[in-house]
């Protein structure tokens, strides 16, 4: 990444960035990349994310997500002027607030709003990200033709319970892998959600059974199910929908059962980690987000695709360089700095690269893809009337695909 002679000269280098308490993160980066490009001005602009992540400010009732819905609506009118500057960055809060809308990023990328990468990758030379991971289920996002976005933290879908809690109820839970992680599984998300259908149908109406899950983690689940899972629904290419496919059905379905059995416990705000410790200490639920703090052994479930071959892992912060921005080469090296920090969330290393380079060798085959990380869609926006009408029992399974399958075959050829 290093060059000797800097191109740049009073020159200046413009982002719009989310942070989570990530400013020496940026700062680092920042510093790198102006001892090869000196005479830049770097100007950083960041957007406090702490009152909408969940682990922080979880009071549901009471923030403005305003703000949160103009930086996402600014961002998509920027690019629509090629006024985005040279670096943007997305996020997943959609999970955590579905109130504010995200920006299309898929509709704006097929519009060609954000720069391919693979022609500065190959300039560089380091860190191609095609060579080591997958990014989405389309393969637009990130393929040898074209590479619009870079994840640059992750997280993984995983839900958890103790030995005894599932002992108690009948939760069957699957083998450990690992003989030294014994309390680590692994099962398919299609797998999961049809054994929380069952176990919901068996003992949904038992007064003595706790829910199946906090209606927080049902919100992300459902969310996450089709964005992640690697279900090719949609595509952006044709306009072509493939919603009516029987693993499609299943898991609609299985959502929906499950839905009927989440109740509110009454305790107060959900998604922090003292909700789900006091829900724990009140058995009000079979299955939590995160236990930390039992005197059980608690076994973390973690969600895998369809085809059981990645785990069901998002992008939690990515960035993309705009079409129109002037300073591609020097956003670029910005990005390639970023990920050779090493960032650490709570004390965890979250960044893609460190990630990928602690895996066994085994699973740093270029061609093995060690991950598939998904950029979120906002198609789910759209049609969430119908979803909110099907989880309530109002729409019959068939109807309600039929009705996806239209609305989201125009919404893609809009």
């Amino acid at each position: 990444m290093r060059r000797e002679n800097g191109g740049a000269k009073n020159d200046s280098l413009t982002g719009c960035f989310l942070c989570h308490e990530n400013y020496p993160w940026y700062d680092a980066a920042k510093e790198e990349v102006l001892k090869t490009y000196p005479d830049i001005n770097a100007k950083l602009n960041c957007y406090p994310l702490r009152p909408y992540t969940m682990w922080f400010s979880r009071q549901y009732q009471n923030t403005d997500i305003t703000p949160l819905q103009e930086y996402y609506d600014n961002i998509t009118s920027d690019l629509r002027k090629d006024q985005a500057g040279d670096i943007i960055m997305g996020d997943a809060t959609y999970l955590e607030w579905p109130e504010a809308t995200p920006p299309d990023w898929q509709k704006l990328m097929q519009s060609g709003a954000f720069a391919d990468l693979n022609p500065l990758a190959e300039e560089d030379g380091e860190l191609d990200t095609t060579t080591y991971m997958k990014v989405n289920s389309d393969s637009a996002a990130a393929s040898e033709d074209r590479w619009t976005f870079v994840p640059l933290l992750h997280s993984t879908c995983y839900f958890e319970t103790t030995v005894e809690l599932a002992e108690q109820w009948n939760f069957v839970l699957p083998s450990p892998e690992n003989a030294e992680m014994p309390t680590l599984l692994s099962m398919s998300i299609v797998d999961f959600l049809e054994q929380c259908a069952t176990w919901v149908e068996t003992y949904g109406d038992d007064p003595n059974a706790p829910s199946i899950m906090p209606d927080f983690q049902f919100q992300v689940l459902k969310s996450v199910v089709f964005d992640v899972c690697g279900l090719k629904i949609a595509d952006y290419g044709t306009g072509k929908v493939d919603f009516d496919n029987p693993t499609v059905k299943r898991i609609v379905e299985a959502l929906r059962t499950i839905s009927s059995d989440i109740e509110d416990s009454g305790l107060g705000d959900q998604g922090t980690s003292q909700f789900e410790q006091e829900a724990y200490e009140a058995k009000r639920y079979l299955i939590y987000g995160g236990l930390y703090e039992t005197s059980d052994t608690v076994n973390t479930i973690v969600l895998k695709d369809i085809n059981e071959q990645y785990d069901c892992t998002y992008a939690t912060r990515w960035v993309a360089i705009p079409a129109s921005s002037k300073n591609q080469e020097i956003a670029y090296a910005y990005i390639q700095e970023m990920l050779l920090q090493d960032v650490k969330n709570n004390g965890i290393s979250q960044n893609i690269i460190t990630t990928y380079k602690t895996l066994p060798s085994e699973h740093r085959d270029p061609n093995s893809k060690a991950f598939n990380i998904v950029i979120p869609s906002a198609w789910q926006y759209s049609l969430s009337d119908l979803f909110d009408n099907y989880y309530a029992g109002h729409m019959e399974t068939d109807e309600f695909m039929n009705q996806v399958q239209k609305r989201l075959e125009v919404y893609i050829t809009e």
